[in-house]
């Protein structure tokens, strides 16, 4: 294959393209990022074109590309040597700022995450001189290639071309576990989906990643503006013949809609493309069946798909069978279901009953911490917000936390101590997501009690993240639903350690009345600030306690340290005087000798 130096090459001097092309002719040792040969060539011509230029080398110090971008738009590409979504792709990236500034951008970033390079290197160019390098690395996250990053630098270019980066990859390398060693057994192959909406083709990166979370492989998204569906083929019969020879030509299996499809529009959709389709319910609900891992949450998954699978049998005679495989195939058909629309609702009664003991045993779970007192704050947010880790920072409780939507599904409680002796349940539910299943929702009523019936929610954002007004409203909605928005809320934007929109951030907490705390649940960052607003929530509900406790009334001492703050605690002979708050709940044992 030639190679030619890529990208907005016009009004570049033939001597500087015949130099930028002679790159490819440096060997690079193996040991080194890049040569100072090479340094300079990029630099000279950088600086003197005011353009920046990209370099990718591989591992065996190899050059494979050299690209030509400019001063607002960058082009970084190589030729495609990315050896699949969980691995790094064996490519380095030198690339120069002519601003003098070699500080990554977020444009650096989303490449060195999005090609999974070895590594991503800025030089800062100043009068054809590069006069500092930064570099930085992925940096895996629970076994996951995620989007956290290691940085390197302000560092001189011979610190760079002897930074010691063979070992550094080995050691990004060790710690990435292929994803079917945690999801998945077997060897079967990810199914080859095309994914479609008749919204913004970018509404469509959350079912990208609903997809991959599924394990299908997009190959190819169609976006159809429609001001509303069509009501036989939901993008219209025109643009389902040309659907279905696109799926033809990429040997897709699937074809995934992002929003929900009425019996007649999938059966018409299946008849004309030619494969399974299914939509963004299906997918969720799919991805849930996968996750479950109690009998509660087995349960609920089960009781929502059958709920969205009743009206859909219409048109498929007596008998459903679901023995394909495959996704949207999965939960109460995973081994065999062959029933009727009475043997559903027969099993949708049994679901209903045993989720109604579940909810019982909640309520008397509720009715002891209760009784003992003890504040209940539930954490919510969108999914992969990072709720589970910072339950597990603010716990210790050591839940499984990963880079994926639906990680974690089935809920944990865990007891969290505060400032001042005080100790309250901190309950971690499921993640919600725009266009949240309405049969999931009701499905998964008996877990959601936690947040309705919880004294504090802390709601858990992504401060990084491009969408996260979008993700807030739609958290909201379902709070809405639930009937608990107006219950007392603790913003908590959480990754404050990974590059942010401050100005967005800050326009997010004025437009809102909740408190806001920023915390990197990664890091530790914030999260004393977080304990201390958690308390003074929590703490709202109690009275202040001066008084002299008689000796035979000590089971209110120690109920003081068990569940109230003791400031002051002295023995005399009249009996011990104590100064202390005390629970609501609890204010009538202490009234009479209160003074």
């Amino acid at each position: 294959m030639t190679k030619t130096v890529y990208g907005n090459t016009r009004g570049l001097k033939k001597f500087d393209l015949d130099l930028l092309q002679s790159i490819y002719d440096l060997a690079i040792d193996k040991s080194m990022i890049i040569s100072l040969e090479i340094v300079r060539i990029i630099a000279d011509i950088s600086g003197g074109s005011q353009r920046e230029l990209a370099v990718f080398i591989d591992r065996q110090g190899q050059v494979v590309s050299v690209g030509v971008g400019d001063a607002a738009t960058v082009q970084l590409k190589a030729q495609s040597k990315r050896r699949g979504a969980y691995r790094l792709a064996g490519l380095r990236c030198i690339h120069t700022h002519p601003s003098g500034n070699g500080q990554l951008s977020t444009v650096d970033y989303a490449a060195l995450y999005d090609m999974r390079l070895d590594a991503m290197v800025a030089l800062g160019v100043l009068e054809g001189k590069a006069k500092e390098a930064w570099l930085a690395c992925l940096e895996p996250q629970d076994g996951q290639i995620t989007k956290n990053f290691q940085n390197y630098g302000p560092m001189s270019i011979d610190q760079l071309v002897e930074f010691p980066l063979p070992a550094l990859i080995r050691d990004i390398e060790e710690r990435i576990i292929p994803p079917a060693a945690m999801w998945t057994t077997g060897t079967q192959s990810a199914e080859k989906a095309i994914l479609v909406t008749i919204d913004h083709e970018n509404t469509l990166d959350e079912l990208a990643l609903l997809a991959d979370t599924a394990g299908a492989n997009p190959v190819a998204r169609v976006a159809q503006r429609r001001q509303r569906p069509d009501m036989a083929f939901f993008i219209g019969r025109g643009k389902v013949e040309e659907l279905a020879l696109q799926r033809q030509r990429l040997g897709a299996e699937l074809v995934i809609f992002d929003d929900e499809l009425t019996p007649t529009q999938a059966r018409n959709l299946e008849n004309a493309i030619g494969c399974r389709i299914i939509d963004r319910t299906t997918l969720i609900l799919d991805i849930f069946a996968r996750r479950a891992r109690t009998r509660e949450g087995q349960l609920q998954v089960e009781l929502a798909q059958l709920r969205y699978l009743l009206p859909r049998l219409t048109g498929q005679g007596a008998v459903l069978s679901r023995l394909g495989g495959g996704i949207g195939t999965r939960g109460p058909g995973e081994t065999k279901l062959e029933t009727d629309r009475r043997h559903v609702r027969k099993r949708i009664d049994e679901l209903t009953d045993a989720l109604e003991q579940v909810r019982r045993h909640r309520r008397q779970q509720r009715q002891n911490r209760r009784d003992s007192a003890t504040p209940v704050t539930a954490l919510v947010g969108y999914t992969n917000a990072g709720k589970s880790t910072l339950l597990n920072a603010l716990t210790q409780a050591q839940v499984y936390t990963a880079d994926r939507l639906f990680a974690t599904l089935d809920p944990t409680t865990r007891r969290l101590q505060l400032p001042g002796n005080r100790a309250i349940l901190l309950t971690d539910t499921v993640g919600f997501i725009r266009k949240l299943p309405h049969h999931l929702v009701k499905a998964f009523r008996a877990t959601l009690e936690e947040v309705i019936e919880a004294d504090l929610l802390l709601h858990v954002v992504d401060a990084g993240h491009s969408e996260l007004v979008e993700q807030i409203a739609a958290v909201e909605s379902v709070l809405r639903e639930l009937g608990v928005l107006d219950k007392q809320t603790i913003l908590v934007f959480n990754k404050i350690d990974q590059p942010v929109n401050r100005q967005l951030l800050e326009q997010v907490k004025l437009s809102g009345q909740r408190q806001a705390v920023e915390v990197s649940a990664r890091t530790g960052t914030g999260l004393a600030q977080l304990k201390e607003s958690i308390a003074q929530n929590t703490l709202r509900h109690r009275r202040l306690f001066k008084g002299r406790l008689p000796y035979d009334r000590t089971d209110l001492v120690a109920l003081l340290h068990q569940y109230g703050e003791v400031y002051s605690e002295q023995y005399g002979p009249e009996g011990i005087r104590v100064e202390a708050t005390v629970n609501e709940e609890h204010w009538a044992s202490f009234a009479p000798y209160n003074n």
